[in-house]
């Protein structure tokens, strides 16, 4: 799908290739921003690696290539393979930034460059599917004790080896969190996503974390979590979604995906949506959850982020540039 994407609007999406899983799989991302924007990517990129050494770059240097530079918002989706929506999700944001040509889109992408890593862990999905698939009955079933819903061991969430790769960005095992680092290290983005799901039962939680918070993560940048989350926020009240912060999932251990970047200046965080495991689920509560709902919700919360990412395009870049200072 994002090879038809690109080959249609290949001034606005370009594709990168990160590495391979153990599997053979490819890894890839990609960029969506304006003509201009794409045009000029590498240069643009060469600018936030350059923001990134103040030892090279001092402040009046880093002034100007603030002036100019746009906003980048990193979304990355399903690094649990049977977490399954922030995958799709991704095509359907994909889809809109470029399909969706008014003047708000518009401007959105003159001033931010968007990537997304729409599959961080395809063998552990391409797992959790075949599993699904030959469990599945004549027409999918709601009720969670379906054999649909219960996932035998080894499910989907690991890859190939059955390494939980939201454990790896310290210890860098797997040749997939290889891959990111590496990418990550080249783009410097400014706001970074990690979209998973969670039991079908919960809403959607999103930014500001549960305490504790490491110790080393700024004020400036838990600051920036809570322009995220108020953001996000005003975007699932006025669609009527239900939505927590800052309870579960702490922001303390730093070898998370939500966590490594934030060591990097990057202003990190975890997205989680209530799964529907499949095509249906009934909550608790006698609500059905569609697949669709799942996909409709993480749109919105990576559409919010995005507008986020473009109205304090100039305060994070300084914030980033002055997160690398300090921290020398």
């Amino acid at each position: 799908y994002f090879k038809a994407l690109a080959a249609a609007h290949p001034e606005r999406i370009k594709l990168f290739n990160y590495g391979r899983t153990w599997e053979g799989r490819p890894l890839f991302y990609a960029a969506i921003s304006s003509a201009e924007n794409i045009n000029q990517l590498e240069q643009l990129e060469a600018n936030m690696r350059r923001l990134a050494d103040p030892r090279i770059t001092n402040e009046a240097d880093a002034a100007k290539i603030i002036e100019q530079q746009p906003a980048s918002v990193w979304i990355a989706s399903s690094v649990h393979g049977n977490e399954i929506s922030p995958a799709d999700s991704s095509m359907v944001t994909a889809w809109h930034l470029l399909a969706h040509q008014d003047q708000a889109t518009n401007s959105l992408l003159q001033d931010t460059i968007v990537y997304l890593d729409p599959l961080q862990n395809p063998d552990g999905r391409a797992r959790f599917v075949s599993r699904y698939y030959a469990t599945l009955g004549l027409e999918p079933s709601a009720d969670r004790i379906a054999a649909e819903h219960n996932e035998p061991w080894p499910n989907g969430r690991t890859n190939h080896y059955l390494f939980d790769m939201n454990r790896d960005w310290l210890t860098l095992t797997q040749p997939e969190t290889q891959g990111r680092v590496r990418a990550l290290q080249r783009t410097f983005p400014l706001l970074f996503v990690d979209s998973h799901e969670m039991g079908g039962d919960s809403p959607y939680y999103f930014t500001p974390e549960a305490h504790p918070y490491n110790p080393f993560i700024t004020q400036p940048q838990r600051e920036a979590l809570h322009w995220v989350g108020e953001h996000n926020a005003n975007h699932f009240d006025a669609n009527g979604i239900d939505y927590y912060t800052r309870e579960v999932f702490d922001a303390f251990y730093p070898g998370y995906g939500a966590s490594w970047p934030l060591y990097h200046g990057t202003v990190a965080m975890t997205y989680e949506v209530g799964s529907s495991r499949g095509h249906v689920f009934r909550t608790r509560d006698g609500e059905t959850l569609t697949y669709a709902d799942t996909i409709q919700r993480n749109f919105i919360a990576y559409m919010a982020t995005i507008e986020t990412a473009h109205q304090h395009r100039q305060a994070l870049l300084e914030r980033f540039y002055d997160y690398r200072s300090t921290a020398i």
